[in-house]
């Protein structure tokens, strides 16, 4: 496909373009080229990903007080298990069987290597953007006044996030509204189509994501209200029609939508309730009722009844236009009926090493796929991402887009927004970092020749 790039750069969303503009003047009326070099850092204005490790430092200067949550990324996750109870962290944190596919991304990574390039143009703002499904994706650490700046991340469609705090969804809607970042909502939401949408904010990027039910009628109810909340572009998982074996689940029986958790935009379709005789959410309605709502919802979703391609024709004339994104591909074989089926985009994913054990690496299975596509679908990539390194690694690879996933469920756990936008600031500081610092003013170099695979 042609991806196209603008010239905006990108922003940071702290203070409003006013007030900091005020507080700049304010520090210096009257500035000498010295200290107009320096104002951007003392007011806090600057526009750049990398500044934020900067504000991190003059926080301390100014505050005497260190990061209340780490920003080493490779800690983020112990120090969410020590604030959440066992069977959230596992129920994240786990895999399929023994494991050795979540293994398996994050070796995948370390098998590619950055290769620097010195003395290019590099500039402090880098134009680190894209243009996905006829939109600028404007940049997650973006002015609050969604100035269009960009860079290629999406939020991963992660469900029961209520596990991890309880402003859940909301939360993480939220975030990625005010930095106008694409949110992409699970059918195992804990929240609504209606609450994420509002938490998300008029205007932004939203995406949906769908488990297929088995149900024609519940599925052509699930579209119809995501396209009436402003979802734009549909997410169809397509390797999780069963659950597979999982033993950090199984070894305490823990199964969180027998408990309704996760099961929101099920309890609270039309659909649901014709077939069900009865609305879970109604006034009088009993805890009996709920649960078996959440459990019809559970099992049309998954209950191991495998999605067909010849299907695909449905959701396209149910969807309409908008883009179909298939996510779970993993060979170029079918990367290719991707697009002879009239798929937008494919998401290379292995549900995060959740359903097969001993799988390949997802980032292995990157560049053999775009080699087969050629450019003929967006591809987005999903698996073991931990840092600006891996989001560069995955763009060099090939990849259009990368989805963000466990380090966002880690971030939520600090106190909800406030943790999910502190990781997520992190990061695409990372990212826009290693971006310079490699030789890339822009993402037009940032391609095979950037990366190497030591023997």
């Amino acid at each position: 496909m042609t991806i196209e790039t603008s010239n905006m750069s990108s922003h940071e969303p702290d203070l409003a373009e006013d007030e900091k503009r005020a507080n700049s003047e304010t520090i210096h009326p009257t500035l000498s080229p010295a200290l107009a070099l320096l104002a951007p850092i003392l007011s806090n204005s600057s526009t750049t990903f990398a500044s934020y490790s900067s504000q991190i430092y003059f926080q301390k200067d100014q505050t005497l007080r260190a990061p209340e949550i780490t920003p080493n990324l490779a800690k983020i996750e112990s120090s969410a298990r020590s604030r959440l109870p066992k069977e959230a962290y596992n129920y994240a944190a786990g895999g399929a069987g023994l494991e050795s596919t979540v293994k398996a991304n994050r070796e995948a990574f370390n098998h590619w290597r950055i290769l620097p390039k010195m003395l290019h143009s590099v500039l402090p703002e880098r134009n680190l953007s894209r243009k996905i499904f006829g939109r600028y994706i404007p940049a997650p650490i973006a002015s609050l006044s969604n100035a269009e700046s960009d860079v290629l991340a999406v939020m991963a469609p992660i469900g029961v996030q209520t596990l991890f705090h309880p402003t859940g969804e909301r939360a993480m809607a939220k975030v990625f509204g005010e930095m106008g970042l694409p949110y992409t909502l699970s059918t195992a939401s804990s929240t609504g189509f209606k609450d994420v949408a509002t938490a998300n904010g008029d205007g932004n990027p939203r995406w949906y994501q769908l488990y297929w039910p088995t149900v024609d009628g519940l599925t052509q109810s699930y579209l119809k209200s995501a396209r009436e909340n402003g979802y734009e572009v549909l997410v169809v998982t397509v390797d999780t029609w069963e659950l597979a074996w999982r033993p950090r689940d199984l070894e305490t029986g823990y199964f969180p939508f027998i408990q309704s958790i996760g099961t929101q935009i099920g309890l609270e379709d039309k659909y649901a309730h014709s077939q069900l005789g009865f609305d879970p959410l109604a006034e009088g309605a009993t805890l009996e009722q709920r649960k078996l709502a959440s459990l019809y919802h559970v099992v049309t979703t998954s209950r191991g009844v495998s999605p067909r391609w010849e299907n695909l024709k449905k959701l396209r004339d149910w969807w309409g236009d908008g883009p179909i994104v298939l996510k779970g591909i993993q060979s170029p074989e079918d990367a290719l009926l991707a697009v002879k089926f009239g798929m937008d985009g494919i998401i290379v994913s292995n549900h995060g090493g959740r359903q097969v054990d001993g799988a390949v690496g997802s980032l292995t299975c990157l560049p053999p796929i775009v080699d087969a596509v050629k450019g003929k679908l967006t591809i987005g990539f999903d698996g073991g991402i931990r840092c600006g390194a891996d989001i560069f690694k995955a763009l060099a690879l090939g990849a259009d887009f990368v989805q963000l996933g466990r380090p966002m469920l880690w971030g939520l756990a600090h106190d909800g927004e406030k943790g999910a936008r502190h990781v997520l600031k992190s990061l695409l500081a990372d990212f826009d970092l290693t971006v310079g610092l490699s030789g890339h003013q822009d993402l037009s170099t940032v391609d095979r020749t950037a990366v190497v695979c030591p023997p």
